[in-house]
């Protein structure tokens, strides 16, 4: 009777192991594009870069494409997915595949922001323009 019992437990922690072991780990990840998915891959790899540098990439074959409630209105497109492009800070829900080599297989990717202005916005100051100020001092010669 002891023994049939033990056997039970043992039984169950093994299949719960083996069960837990056997799924997939969920993980999400937040950053900028880096790199798109090639156009005509059937594999369509989105590399993103997050703050601490660190660079993952993940499979958006499959995923669903959305715009965050904060994202504007003004900026949107159609087809979420066409605004996917360089610079553009994303979060990426994605499962990690544990039979094949671990990559990621994204389930949803939330556009959060548009790509960031490139140019710096002209701060107005009292400063002068530097075309300004060389014309100032080549009036003191």
């Amino acid at each position: 009777m002891r023994y049939s019992r033990l056997f039970v437990v043992l039984s169950l922690c093994l299949w719960l192991t083996s069960i837990a072991s056997a799924g997939s780990v969920t993980g999400v990840f937040q950053g900028r594009i880096v790199q798109l998915p090639k156009a005509n891959s059937r594999v369509k790899w989105l590399y993103v870069q997050g703050k601490n540098g660190a660079i993952r990439r993940a499979n958006i074959a499959k995923a669903v494409v959305e715009y965050d409630d904060d994202y504007p209105a003004g900026k949107r497109r159609k087809r979420a997915a066409d605004s996917l492009g360089q610079a553009i800070e994303v979060r990426v829900t994605a499962e990690q595949d544990v039979v094949n080599n671990g990559d990621w297989q994204a389930t949803n990717v939330l556009i959060l922001a548009p790509r960031a202005n490139a140019k710096p916005e002209k701060k107005h100051g009292d400063a002068p323009t530097p075309s300004l100020a060389k014309k100032q001092l080549s009036g003191w010669k």
